[in-house]
């Protein structure tokens, strides 16, 4: 598995109230997690970090967790735990009140060729399989509850002016439904997380077209698509978290390579 993730404040804001981050536990298996903050001040700042280490730190001490379900669970737990803890926070400190955070979380399963997902906001997963980008997760969002009724065209959502109104969220209120999803992750395939920052600002043909050239590292790919998105006006943060499941023959090639290397040292 090969993993890149940055951040970026962008070109029109002051602070950055995303976050990112990859924590491994104790079998050395691997939780992406990307968070968008929300709230005045730094208070969104705040709610995002805090819901990333609580669910980062917490995978950190686990093990054998290799049952999709038994992971699906812990996600869930885990995100409705941190939920709790950034809205007694916000409760308790009134320059941090409202404040909330997006988040998505990918377990990538290596045995099963599979990834759990979990998700709250608007934030977003996508799958590159071949030639598409298919979105996993569906947004949380004022202008989502439009497109599931058919009142905006998928055009006109993207220049809503409510686009950015999330509807459900970490840390706004005492309670919040997870969203699971278990899909196939195959080798070859590439897991994509994002904030709107990118979605906002980079079609989702530029995004493919950066994530399908073969010429460029994942630490590239996941530099070029922040790019992509600053050099289109930059009006919010921008995070990724790219993932890339290396094919089987191409470890094997690797593994060959390096036991010549090893025979040749021997001379």
């Amino acid at each position: 598995m090969e993993i890149a993730s940055k951040t970026d404040v962008g070109v029109q804001r002051k602070q950055n109230q995303d976050q990112v981050g990859v924590f491994y536990n104790q079998d050395q298996a691997a939780i992406l997690l990307l968070c968008d903050g929300m709230g005045g001040h730094n208070a969104g700042d705040v709610a995002s970090e805090m819901a990333i280490y609580h669910v980062g730190n917490a995978w950190e001490s686990t093990e054998n967790m290799t049952d999709a379900n038994i992971i699906s669970e812990w996600l869930t737990d885990q995100i409705q735990a941190a939920n709790e803890h950034i809205f007694e926070k916000a409760n308790q400190y009134h320059d941090l009140s409202g404040m909330g955070t997006t988040i998505v979380a990918a377990v990538p399963l290596e045995d099963l060729a599979q990834v759990v997902l979990a998700h709250v906001g608007d934030s977003r997963i996508y799958i590159h399989q071949a030639d598409a980008l298919k979105q996993i997760t569906k947004d949380h969002s004022f202008v989502q509850e439009l497109l599931d009724m058919d009142m905006i065209t998928k055009e006109e959502a993207q220049v809503h002016p409510q686009k950015n109104i999330v509807t459900r969220a970490v840390g706004i209120a005492a309670n919040v439904d997870v969203d699971i999803d278990v899909v196939d992750f195959l080798e070859g395939e590439t897991l994509l997380l994002c904030s709107d920052g990118l979605t906002d600002m980079v079609e989702e043909t530029e995004a493919l077209a950066i994530l399908s050239d073969e010429r460029l590292t994942i630490e590239a790919k996941a530099e070029q698509l922040i790019a992509a998105a600053n050099d289109r006006g930059g009006r919010d943060n921008v995070s990724v978290v790219v993932a890339h499941r290396t094919p089987a023959n191409l470890k094997k090639e690797e593994t060959f390579e390096h036991e010549i290397e090893n025979e040749r040292g021997e001379f």
